[in-house]
């Protein structure tokens, strides 16, 4: 994997550094780096089972948007547009996209709408979207042209080789919900990607069939002195942020764009991910 931040638009792609802490202070540097455009991480992802056909198939994923307070609709419209310029295929929307209010989800529509890529883009509901109500945070997904996907999928065709898009409902729904992996199985052909908004789902969505699974929630430990020992998400679970692997699968864990109730970031600062999925070059070494 390749993972370093692409020159695309010098605001856009501005990363608060964890040294700028000593000159604004703790919190001024935090508040900053929670309040900022979110910078774009570039990854390239080599995918041993992804089809020749689907050979550099480029995501944008956004995470934990947090529509409310300190995510307003003019700051989601304008990331919209930046994310517009990177031409992504596909655009997937990793859970959390509202905070915890009702008027959340329409600040989220109001941001957010008009958002479009190729192939389409599409959503999951996270654990935020369920403190307001699972069906109005899935209406507004909807009015603002995104497609949920809850324990549901899509499949799409090139050439005859078929990739799959399942989402899941979160691990944390309640009322008899959850995630349904047996969603996975039906695609037995395809290269099938898994959203999930919580990454602690991964081992039982590769268990089920899912070459990558693609998660947000823990905002990368929000409060990280390290990225993945010194780090607040550490409490959740083993997997933070970045790439991770698994006999076989992957997992790609964003950190997201927004706070939630705590309007601090340091060492884990907001970011868009731009996930370039390829076949390994040298798959005898990847196999040893």
């Amino acid at each position: 994997m390749i993972d370093h931040p692409m020159l695309t638009r010098r605001r856009f792609l501005r990363n608060v550094s964890l040294g700028a802490a000593g000159t604004m202070g703790f919190t001024g540097y935090g508040l900053a780096g929670a309040l900022d455009l979110p910078g774009l991480r570039r990854s390239i992802l080599e995918l041993p089972a992804l089809p020749p056909e689907w050979e550099g198939l480029t995501i944008a994923q956004i995470s934990d948007v947090h529509a409310g307070p300190y995510m307003p609709a003019e700051r989601m419209a304008a990331i919209r547009d930046l994310v517009g310029t990177l031409y992504p295929d596909l655009i997937l929307f990793t859970g959390d996209q509202m905070d915890r209010r009702r008027s959340d989800a329409e600040l989220f529509v109001r941001g957010f709408s008009g958002i479009s890529a190729p192939l389409g883009v599409y959503g999951v509901l996270g654990n935020h979207d369920h403190f307001i109500e699972p069906e109005v945070s899935r209406r507004a997904l909807v009015r603002a042209g995104i497609v949920p996907l809850v324990n549901q999928g899509v499949e799409f065709d090139r050439d005859r080789a078929r990739l799959a898009l399942v989402g899941l409902e979160d691990a944390s729904a309640g009322g008899g919900r959850g995630p349904d992996f047996a969603e996975l199985s039906r695609y037995p052909s395809a290269f099938r990607i898994c959203l999930s908004h919580q990454p602690r789902t991964f081992h039982q969505a590769a268990a089920a069939g899912a070459h990558l699974t693609l998660a947000g929630h823990t905002h990368g430990g929000q409060i990280a002195l390290t990225q993945r020992t010194l780090n607040v998400a550490r409490v959740q679970g083993r997997y933070i942020a970045g790439e991770y692997r698994r006999h076989g699968a992957t997992l790609y864990v964003s950190r997201g764009i927004g706070v939630g109730a705590v309007p601090l970031r340091v060492g884990a600062p907001p970011e868009v991910d731009l996930l370039i999925l390829r076949r390994p070059a040298d798959r005898n070494t990847l196999a040893a």
